[in-house]
């Protein structure tokens, strides 16, 4: 539906959006949906009802290509991202990456195979938090995720890994910072009214998703764990039924996402009845 062309790690990865866009048009009430509403870890309400506008041609950005005098930050930020359980070890507390939910360190439009965007994620802080009660920062939201989805500590604010992670996320972001619409942010409902059933749930687990994450769910090396002590504890946003079975249905199997909405909506029931570490 619209050009991609890549370059990687040389220059820009260059997409046309504005065919996307023609395609993808929402109102600010289904925004609202798209970006977190009630599939994501948070709510967001309007005040006001706005007209749509489009964004124009923007340019998914290479983070070798930043400025020379941020290009350090920026990439400590990606490698982060990539390989959080090495780069930023002193705060994860699983075997999980940034990346395991948020491909190419979320430098993506999202979508099938695409996993979870962050590209415009910048522009969309501050905002409401239903889940804190309260208005959360960029930097809020990070610690979040290291407390919740890595179970772990949340990085000093002033220390090199959140500078670097906000740098990265602004540099990526830097294309549409000005965009009132960011269309490809957060999880999209699944399309089904299917009652949610664990024990078929299984059934698919294991006919489609055991022979990577094996078993009792441990997953491997490569594989990221879905419960267990190593995996996300029951705080994180991926322990909800509407965002990770949009998850699933959108991008798994890995690479191939084949499951329909149905299926989608079992196994992340399975998936979530499992242990897994108690938020403090």
């Amino acid at each position: 539906m619209f050009e991609k062309t890549i370059t990687v790690g040389l220059g820009v990865l260059a997409v046309s959006s504005i065919a996307w866009l023609v395609y993808h048009t929402h109102t600010q009430e289904e925004h609202v949906l798209i970006t977190g509403g009630s599939v994501g870890e948070e709510y967001y309400g309007l005040e006001e009802k706005k007209p749509d506008e489009a964004i124009k041609k923007f340019d998914l950005l290479d983070p070798e290509c930043a400025p020379e005098d941020m290009l350090n930050k920026i990439m400590y930020g990606y490698h982060i991202m990539l390989d959080t359980k090495k780069n930023a070890a002193e705060f994860s507390g699983n075997a999980l990456n940034c990346n395991n939910c948020h491909f190419s360190g979320g430098n993506t439009l999202g979508g099938k195979n695409r996993g979870i965007s962050l590209v415009g994620v910048s522009a969309a802080y501050p905002r409401y938090s239903k889940r804190d009660k309260k208005e959360i920062s960029l930097v809020d939201r990070l610690e979040n995720c290291f407390k919740r989805s890595m179970n772990g500590k949340a990085p000093p604010r002033d220390s090199l890994q959140m500078e670097s992670l906000v740098a990265y996320l602004h540099w990526i972001s830097s294309e549409v910072e000005d965009a009132s619409m960011l269309p490809w942010l957060g999880l999209g409902p699944v399309p089904s009214a299917h009652t949610p059933d664990a024990a078929n749930g299984k059934i698919i687990y294991k006919n489609n998703c055991m022979i990577c994450h094996k078993e009792n769910g441990e997953g491997s090396e490569e594989v990221p764990p879905l419960w267990g002590d190593q995996s996300f504890n029951d705080g994180a946003g991926m322990n909800t039924l509407p965002m990770l079975s949009s998850f699933v249905w959108q991008n798994m199997p890995y690479g191939e996402a084949t499951l329909t909405p149905e299926e989608a909506l079992d196994v992340a029931a399975y998936i979530i009845s499992q242990p897994r570490p108690h938020f403090k």
